[in-house]
């Protein structure tokens, strides 16, 4: 199979399933009477996280040592890309939409509490890179238990209206009220789709890559994550098109708590979790994306400029890499500090 095809088809798949798992999602929401800000923070995240999940866990726990570095890069480029391009996708979308305010319409009380938990726990994720191994694995722990009660705290004090009946009726179904067996029917096949569709994009990008001699750093950072974020952003992009802006916005948002907590969590016991310049740059980067929406939302907005504003630290991750002799001169000094102490 050529490598077009290859891409074509894990596109394809991503794209198809990720249509099914949005229908499934929002009649799971209504089926079991859940607010949408529960539904997209929670459910509809940590499905289309898996992805991205399993490329950290193949090289870290059941990989050569020697991909730890692919898994590291691919802990810290989730989050990097959700919180710059995952955003200005979202804004696209508004434009795309022709919204007539270029604002997201939605509950942001889930969307605050999931961007300030993402600036808590990916902080003290990236920190605890400072300290011994005995902190690492504390760290850890506690960035699980983090998530736990985060996720407890969504589901009882849920988030924005309750989850209404979706217009589409269940792709499976047809009916006017399809069984719960088989709405979980539908998610379960969707999920495996994105999984199959990811795996083969990432495949495809993979060797693509090595044939255009790109480097391994350039691989697991951006180009690992950016094609397992996709079941995100498509789903986020459905969303948007249907004015369901708050299970847009959760998507990403819960994705990213999901992503600065459990996964660094498998980073801080499996990995020497110990950072080069362009990692510290990746993590900051991210946590800057996050911190300056975290700002706009406490302001109870979450405008067209602030989406797209959120693509500008992409670019100047891209800036940096084009200009990458100069970098490791900048944040040398802070490696030569870290390993110091």
């Amino acid at each position: 199979m050529s490598l077009a095809v290859l891409v074509l088809s894990g596109m394809l798949l991503i794209v198809l399933s990720a249509d099914y798992f949005t229908n499934g999602v929002e009649w799971f929401g209504n089926r079991f009477r859940l607010s949408e800000g529960a539904v997209g923070s929670l459910l509809a995240a940590l499905g289309t996280a898996l992805p991205e999940t399993l490329v950290p866990v193949v090289a870290l726990i059941f990989g050569h040592p020697s991909e730890a570095a692919i898994g590291l890069g691919a802990i810290l480029g989730a989050p990097f890309m959700l919180a710059t391009l995952g955003f200005m996708v979202l804004g696209a979308g508004l434009w795309w939409t022709r919204r007539p305010h270029l604002s997201l319409r939605a509950d942001l009380g889930p969307t605050r509490r999931d961007l300030a938990f993402f600036l808590v726990s990916f902080g003290m994720a990236v920190a605890a890179g400072w300290f011994s191994p005995a902190v690492k694995t504390a760290v850890g722990a506690g960035l699980v238990g983090l998530y736990l009660w985060h996720a407890r705290r969504l589901m009882v004090q849920g988030g924005g209206t309750a989850a209404p009946r979706p217009e589409s009726p269940l792709h499976l179904w047809g009916g006017a009220e399809p069984p719960a067996v088989v709405i979980l029917a539908q998610v379960a096949m969707a999920l495996g789709g994105l999984l199959l569709g990811a795996h083969f994009f990432v495949i495809g990008l993979e060797n693509v890559s090595r044939r255009w001699g790109w480097s391994g750093f350039l691989l697991s950072v951006m180009i690992t994550p950016l094609a397992t974020e996709l079941p995100e952003v498509l789903n986020s992009v459905i969303w948007i098109r249907r004015r369901r802006d708050q299970l847009a916005v959760g998507n990403i948002t819960g994705a990213m708590a999901f992503q600065a907590s459990v996964v660094p969590a498998l980073g801080l016991w499996f990995s020497p979790w110990q950072f080069s310049p362009w990692e510290w740059a990746t993590a900051a980067l991210a946590w800057g994306a996050a911190a300056a929406l975290w700002l706009e939302v406490r302001r109870d907005r979450l405008p067209f400029a602030a989406l797209m504003l959120s693509g500008g630290f992409y670019l100047l991750f891209l800036a940096l890499v084009s200009w990458g002799w100069r970098l490791p001169g900048l944040v040398d000094a802070i490696s030569v500090l870290h390993y110091s102490i």
